[in-house]
């Protein structure tokens, strides 16, 4: 449709009652006029009679063709989503039930534990609607310090630079996150960024957080970073809480 179409639907009740007011103008001028003059304001006034009761079938059309686009590209939205949700999740519900009947002598478990991992990384970056992104898993470290140390990422093609260390803001933080279990995020990390982030240090400007946990024991967090402000939006933090739930299952033997 072109600029001056939109501007016409837009704009079709102002365009349409003064299209009615030139038409009733022009038909009370043609009754005073004569001669050639007569049929060319007849002329006018039947187009801006036409105009008058046109444009708001119109505009009535056009809204309704675009209605019908919408729940087009709505349900084709739907439909390549539900293939990616397919296509990413099939393989990880046939790891996990692996998973359940792996022995651990072997290093059998091991081996698929990590290829959980990696397909709930690509998964995270192919199901968040966002440029740049990228997924980072962090496992938790016991001991007289406790930290979160980055054993795997997806996605954009630079390993994580956070640092997550018992004692300090950052760290605390995150493991507020786990003991609470409860996801962090942070859209725009220039407005709000969780405590002691440094923004020129981490080169990322959006961030989610999602523990992996279960009742019992605590694994680490699974992050999604984009490189532009906004890029994160509630159901992507979401979509990742479920993977990270998922993780936490086959992790948990």
């Amino acid at each position: 449709m072109s600029l001056f179409s939109s501007w016409l639907v837009r704009r079709y009740r102002v365009v349409a009652v003064s299209c009615a007011v030139g038409a009733f103008a022009f038909g009370s001028l043609a009754g005073r006029t004569k001669g050639p003059w007569f049929w060319v304001v007849l002329a006018l006034a039947a187009v801006f009679t036409a105009a008058s009761v046109g444009l708001p079938m119109f505009a009535e059309r056009t809204a309704s063709g675009r209605a019908a686009d919408a729940r087009q590209v709505a349900e084709r939205s739907k439909q390549q989503m539900r293939l990616v949700v397919g296509r990413v999740l099939t393989p990880l519900a046939y790891l996990l039930g692996e998973i359940s009947d792996a022995r651990t002598r072997t290093g059998e478990l091991d081996r698929l534990q990590g290829q959980a991992l990696s397909v709930v990384l690509s998964a995270a970056t192919e199901l968040v609607d966002a440029d740049g992104v990228r997924a980072c898993f962090f496992r938790a470290i016991g001991g007289r310090l406790r930290r979160l140390e980055l054993v795997g990422y997806y996605g954009r093609a630079e390993p994580g630079t956070i640092e997550f260390v018992a004692g300090t803001p950052l760290g605390d933080e995150a493991f507020r996150l786990m003991d609470e279990d409860r996801d962090g995020f942070y859209p725009d990390l220039l407005v709000d960024a969780p405590p002691g982030w440094v923004t020129d240090a981490h080169r990322h400007r959006s961030l989610a957080v999602v523990p992996v946990v279960t009742e019992r024991e605590q694994f680490g967090i699974l992050t999604i970073d984009a490189e532009e402000c906004g890029a994160l939006r509630e159901q992507d933090v979401e979509l990742v809480r479920l993977l990270g739930e998922l993780l936490a299952a086959g992790l948990n033997r």
